[in-house]
């Protein structure tokens, strides 16, 4: 039971250090270095959860290790909603980049201002202001 214990709280801890310093390196701007940890976060992540059933039972004894299990657990789902929202803001904002760029090769493209025929495109990339002509 020991061993389990111990294999446990190591993964727990393991995983929580790697989520730290993903969220550090992704705020860093050090990526290549966020991809390269993706196969260790899914083999810890995949212990963790094959443990399951030791886990919740150290969880049901109210004692002393219980309640430090229970922190660090804690600690670690704050880590992953932290990591999450990380990862998904990055995702969005990679999606309005694209837009952006496609977007901007549209309109300063060839397709934006010429047609195939060479000639000036029938819808104008730039709104024209109405000119005051009542003076």
């Amino acid at each position: 039971m020991s061993d389990h214990i111990d294999t446990i709280d190591t993964d727990i801890a393991a995983l929580s250090k790697l989520l730290e310093t993903e969220i550090e390196e992704i705020r860093g701007g050090t990526l290549d270095r966020v991809a390269t940890r993706l196969e260790e976060k899914a083999a810890l992540v995949a212990r963790i959860e094959g443990q399951g059933p030791e886990i919740a039972a150290r969880l049901e004894a109210e004692d002393s290790d219980a309640e430090m299990l229970r922190d660090a657990l804690d600690r670690l789902a704050g880590l992953v909603a932290r990591d999450a929202e990380i990862l998904e803001r990055m995702r969005l904002i990679t999606a309005e980049v694209l837009r952006d760029l496609e977007r901007l090769r549209a309109r300063h493209g060839l397709a934006g201002l010429y047609g195939a025929d060479g000639n000036r495109s029938a819808k104008d990339t730039l709104s024209r202001s109405p000119m005051d002509k009542s003076v």
